[in-house]
């Protein structure tokens, strides 16, 4: 898309009264009944005194307001305002207004009840907001003095040094104030918008009585009018431009049409963003790879998509994240099922999983379990003992250790002793003795198995006979416990008691 050349040329600008009479009448009550709304009764009234309040400028994202700045004062309109916006409306004559002659003649193509027909109803009408705005602020008295609003509009932030949150103090440079107090933060690109600054006042109008700034899918010519999106400039609106859902665009499209807006179905302005509204665009991308706008020329884009410069992202503006967090703190299995442990003949355990009834008690599932018991034995036709029946034993029951004293599943094989400590004869010459035991498989003795859990007996410790061996091989045979040992004593204490 060649913005510059769209610049280039921009479409000439016709009066209402070239419609038809079916299309004059239509567009003429839905200019009525939209300017009918508190929001625009508002809206025009903070207008004609000069100043916006305070609290609407605090409501809109880019607020420059600061302590000290004039604008804090402005709690309430001047008196008369009110009256003043009301008489405004009841004498405006629509046909003074001018439109783009593309847009005018699109209108006219189109047939009353199309789907075309109400797009291009809606356009006209934000469109004809926008040009009232605009209307009054080049040429409607104002309430505060010229020189007043200028002071209050230029007011800068003085340059200071800030000393908060144990940070090293800086200077903070002076932040430039908006031409405008009347503004959407998005639309302040006054220098290319065909009456200045007086556009940025009526892209803030359709903002403050629609709930955004009126865009459309443009589609490949950049002159179609697809879809409808806002993009909303209150903070609680979030940034994105989002498309409306088809039940809100019939809402506001009934209202336009209502031979009598205070009777027309229920319709609420500004209309908010729901979570149900998905389709939803960044500022470049809608602009730049979808053609979303109303007139190219309204916001300017770097040829690139700039980098983001927050990491976090609000539920404001991604409702799908909300729904994912819903579905993570919220989630619940789509089967119910109970689990049964049983065991085989062997003592393994079998596991195993039934869907159940989520809305059946613990009971009933108890039961249920115990009279469906799986057979063991499947081919062969065993059916397992029962396991007070089982020679192994119940096995214990499932959450609960079992008891410290109760004896092992399985018999484990007896344990040996350790054999007699050997004792070797004294040599009364000093002359090594070599001693062979017995070949082949000796018996070892077995140690009884205690009859109680009593701390077993310590075995009897031989003489303090000092026995120094030089030598000792030991080869491990076939048999359990034969050995071979071959020993060299010598240096027997012979003041020791003997062996007999």
């Amino acid at each position: 898309m060649d913005i510059d050349a769209l610049l280039r040329k921009r479409p000439s600008e016709v009066s209402i009264e070239v419609l038809d009479s079916d299309h004059y009448h239509v567009l003429v009550k839905a200019i009525q009944n939209i300017l009918s709304t508190e929001l625009a009764e508002l809206s025009i009234a903070q207008l004609i005194d000069g100043l916006p309040l305070m609290m609407w400028v605090f409501e809109g994202r880019g607020c420059l307001l600061e302590k000290g700045h004039p604008l804090l004062e402005h709690e309430n309109l001047c008196e008369g305002a009110i009256e003043q916006a009301r008489l405004f409306r009841e004498t405006f004559e629509p046909a003074i207004l001018q439109f783009s002659s593309k847009i005018m003649q699109a209108f006219q193509n189109s047939e009353i009840g199309s789907r075309e027909f109400k797009m291009r109803l809606v356009e006209l009408t934000a469109v004809a907001v926008h040009n009232i705005a605009v209307l009054i602020y080049q040429r409607h008295p104002k309430l505060h003095s010229q020189e007043e609003i200028n002071s209050t509009v230029s007011w800068k932030i003085p340059p200071r040094w800030i000393e908060d949150d144990g940070l090293k103090p800086r200077w903070e440079k002076v932040i430039e104030p908006h031409p405008t107090l009347f503004y959407h933060v998005d639309y302040l690109d006054h220098d290319r918008y065909t009456h200045g600054i007086a556009d940025v006042v009526g892209y803030w109008a359709e903002d403050r009585i629609f709930g955004g700034v009126v865009l459309f899918d443009r589609g490949d010519s950049a002159y179609e009018c697809n879809d409808i999106y806002f993009h909303p400039g209150r903070s609680k609106g979030g940034s994105r431009i989002w498309k409306l859902l088809d039940s809100q665009f019939d809402g506001l499209v009934d209202f336009l049409t209502s031979d009598d807006a205070t009777q027309a179905p229920s319709m609420t302005f500004p209309i908010s963003v729901t979570k149900e509204n998905y389709d939803r665009h960044d500022l470049w991308d809608a602009i730049a790879l979808h053609n979303i706008f109303r007139d190219p020329w309204e916001r300017k884009f770097p040829g690139t998509k700039p980098e983001e410069w927050r990491d976090v992202r609000a539920i404001g503006d991604y409702p799908e994240l909300q729904e994912a967090f819903d579905k993570i703190t919220n989630y619940e299995p789509e089967e119910h099922f109970s689990i049964t442990i049983e065991y085989d003949e062997r003592g393994l355990p079998i596991v195993t999983k039934r869907a159940r009834d989520p809305e059946a008690s613990e009971d009933n599932v108890s039961q249920a379990s115990s009279s469906k018991r799986r057979k063991l034995g499947g081919e062969s036709g065993n059916t397992p003992l029962p396991p007070s029946e089982s020679p192994l034993g119940s096995p214990p029951s499932l959450g609960s250790p079992p008891p410290l004293d109760s004896p092992p599943r399985f018999n484990s094989p007896p344990r040996s002793r350790s054999p007699e400590p050997l004792e070797l004869p004294s040599s009364h010459d000093g002359n090594l003795r070599e001693i062979a035991l017995t070949q082949g498989p000796t018996e070892l003795p077995v140690a009884a198995a205690p009859q109680s859990p009593k701390s077993p007996q310590p075995a009897e410790v031989p003489g303090p006979e000092s026995i120094t061996c030089l030598d000792k091989e030991v080869t491990e045979n076939a048999g359990i416990g034969s050995k071979e040992m071959v020993a060299e004593s010598k240096n027997v204490d012979t003041d020791s008691p003997k062996s007999t």
